[in-house]
């Protein structure tokens, strides 16, 4: 069997995906996979609430999930650990991870297809 035969490993829960609070943030930071809920495809960020320049895809982590990196975000305005959203993006992962979530959130709605 050749490489490019080779069955492709599995995601896991522990396999880390790379995050960004916006699309153009320079701060990226990983999680494991199995921290991020709720992905969905979206044009508006968390936080400043930035408004994306296509539909991309955007899920939740608990703040004090980061494995490694960082991102714009701060606890001041509440108790800490809270949830953020965050975006996942094709350039900043591998496919297997990326296609992962493009399978869970299923194809860009019509609403922003271009």
């Amino acid at each position: 069997m050749n490489a490019s035969t080779k069955p492709k490993k599995p995601v896991s829960t522990t396999d880390l995906v790379s995050v960004r609070r916006q699309w153009n943030s320079w701060e990226v930071a990983e999680v494991y996979v199995g921290e991020v809920s709720n992905p969905i495809w979206d044009i508006e960020s968390g936080g400043i609430k930035q408004t994306a320049h296509d539909a991309l895809i955007y899920g939740h982590v608990w703040c004090d999930s980061i494995v490694s990196g960082s991102l714009a975000h701060s606890c001041l305005h509440g108790t800490a650990p809270h949830s953020i959203k965050v975006c996942i993006l094709r350039r900043d992962n591998s496919s297997r991870i990326y296609n992962y979530f493009l399978a869970l959130v299923g194809p860009k709605p019509s609403m922003w297809q271009r």
